[in-house]
């Protein structure tokens, strides 16, 4: 295929993308998703509480400005909580480690104002605003809590106790800070106080709120703040993105963990008593506002619910979960909730997890073993996967040193079939074969190799390690480059490598595609690149001239093959014009 061809395809494709992206909702003016079926959500108030702005007004007139209620922080490890009497949910969440306190995700709350959308939130009630119905143990979904704070010395809370009673229930929710680290140990226990049997269905909740322009990614990047939404049952981890919701709710059983996850960080509930994962990404924009605006958004629901119960007169009923919330790190994970839960599977390291888990294990080793850095571990981990693969690499050589020794020949056919690419094509594989030489034989071990080069593309992505990490001028390993060097600096090392390494068997401008184009293409990509990936990618580029120069010292551009019994000499056919080579003869 010529370059016109392709070049023709390339603006067809390109063509096709922002017709069926721009063109077609403007000719159809639909966007593509239609409004989801969920039922609005209603609610049995308690009299003494408020709801929230967005609820319709009490008094029929004026917006609700609900009080925020007795707050009660909680100083945890390597985080602060904060709960409110009102709904007894979260209204911060802070992260404390200087690693996280100044970044964008300092507070893991989103909704903080909103009691309706505060994680680890309870409801009981087994039809939610309905009213009536005298079987419900417990009279309203939204009531104010009495709070005390729970002493862990140094005059600090380490948990809070929240209590609701009436004639017929009394609830006691004690939230405690975990020993390890970023874990909130949550226990809710109601009693039945009245004379007659009732019915409840638990419910703990998890939300996070996220405007179109935080989950917007660029040019291979994923953006940090980009959700899903997973429920984790048995070995199975099943992840839902925003777009999966055209159809509402999704629910399946769990006995692991159902959460809120992006890139870096995640909240999760941990199931100590297997219940039912139920998920959902809100829509949320105003009117007028389409739901694809930067300034439109979702609300991320993630429950943990229980089948309804029935609790006799004086019975109890206590459920116990654990709820994670903070950074991906891999060690924090794996002993997350006792270690049992599996919850390393929050980091999705997608179709070669199985190749990234050995590197990230790599990685790891070098930083807390050898480096105590970051980068320097980036670094040593490509030198070492350099020498890894070389024995693969050794395979690609070798078919380009021989490729080289034919280049005279291959010269020769070039100018000999120059206005003839078929006939041309059937005289180099024949010269190809007489010389036992596989024009392929380098692309194998290339294949080979992209397992790892993806799965470690992935790595270091989704690595919260490299999170505000500063290396060298990086102020952050996660982030791109913003004083723009390592992308100029890819780029030219790029171009020097693949000025130095032999291009055979290509045109002229073949070769002028290879040497500018491919560099020019990282180039713009690392602009928005992690600054981490670019370590490793200019690491590499720079072994891989290393080991250019050390074989052009063994075999130089120039060395030809002295003259002899096996020289090739090229020659037409019977015929004189090379036309019976169309027929599939050649002769070398």
């Amino acid at each position: 295929m010529d370059k016109n061809t392709l070049l023709r395809w390339a603006i067809i494709a390109i063509g096709v993308l922002l017709f069926w992206k721009w063109g077609m909702p403007a000719l159809t003016g639909k966007s593509g998703h239609n409004s989801q079926p969920i039922r609005e959500e209603a609610y049995i108030n308690a009299p003494d509480f408020m709801g929230d702005a967005i609820d319709p007004p009490q008094d029929g007139t004026t917006p609700n400005k609900p009080p925020v209620g007795e707050l009660c922080t909680i100083k945890g490890n390597r985080f602060e909580a904060t709960l409110s009497s009102r709904g007894a949910g979260i209204t911060h969440y802070k992260l404390t480690d200087p690693q996280y306190r100044d970044s964008e995700a300092a507070d893991l709350s989103t909704t903080p104002d909103m009691e309706r959308w505060r994680s680890l939130r309870t409801l009981f009630r087994t039809e939610p605003g309905k009213a009536g119905d005298a079987s419900e143990q417990v009279k309203y979904d939204r009531f104010n809590w009495e709070v005390e704070k729970l002493a862990a010395g140094n005059n600090e809370a380490g948990g809070c106790r929240f209590t609701y009673a009436d004639d017929s229930v009394k609830i006691v929710k004690t939230v405690m800070a975990g020993a390890r680290p970023f874990e909130l140990e949550v226990e809710t226990a109601l009693t039945n106080l009245a004379d007659a049997p009732k019915r409840h269905r638990f419910a703990i909740q998890n939300f996070s709120f996220r405007r179109n322009k935080e989950v917007k990614g660029n040019l291979g990047r994923v953006s940090p703040f980009m959700t899903d939404l997973e429920c984790a049952n048995g070995s199975k981890v099943e992840r839902k993105a925003k777009d999966d919701f055209k159809e509402g709710w999704y629910t399946q059983p769990a006995d692991r963990y159902v959460a809120i996850s992006n890139t870096y960080f995640a909240q999760a509930l941990v199931v100590d008593t297997p219940g039912t994962c139920e998920i959902l990404a809100e829509d949320w924009f105003s009117a007028g506002q389409s739901r694809d605006d930067d300034e439109a958004g979702a609300v991320y629901h993630a429950n943990l619910t229980y089948p309804s119960r029935e609790l006799a007169h004086g019975a109890t009923a206590t459920y116990r979960t654990v709820a994670l919330g903070g950074p991906k790190e891999r060690d924090v994970l794996a002993h997350a909730a006792g270690g049992h839960k599996g919850l390393g599977d929050l980091i999705n390291l997608g179709f070669f997890s199985v190749v990234a888990k050995v590197l990230v294990d790599i990685l790891l080793f070098f930083r807390n073993k050898v480096t105590g850095n970051w980068g320097l571990a980036i670094i040593v981990m490509t030198l070492c996967l350099r020498m890894l693969l070389f024995p693969l690499t050794w395979k690609s050589i070798k078919s380009s040193l021989a490729m080289r020794r034919l280049k005279p020949e291959v010269d020769a056919l070039n100018e000999r079939f120059a206005g003839d690419p078929q006939a041309k094509n059937m005289a180099m594989m024949e010269l190809w074969k007489k010389n036992g030489v596989n024009p392929f034989g380098g692309c194998l071990p290339q294949l080979v190799q992209m397992p790892i080069w993806f799965a470690m593309y992935t790595t270091l992505q989704t690595a919260v390690e490299m999170y505000h990490t500063k290396f060298l001028w990086f102020t952050d390993l996660s982030a791109p480059d913003k004083f723009y060097v390592l992308p100029i600096v890819l780029g030219v090392f790029m171009i020097v490598q693949q000025r130095i390494v032999p291009q055979q068997g290509m045109d002229p401008v073949q070769q002028k595609m290879m040497t500018y184009l491919l560099p020019g293409v990282f180039t713009v990509m690392m602009l928005f690149l992690p600054a981490a990936l670019g370590v490793y990618m200019l690491t590499n580029s720079v072994l891989g001239i290393a080991q250019q120069l050390a074989i052009e010292q063994l075999a130089p551009k120039s060395a030809g093959t002295p003259k002899g019994k096996n020289d090739i000499e090229v020659r037409e056919a019977s015929g004189g014009t090379g036309s019976n080579l169309r027929k599939g003869k050649a002769r070398v």
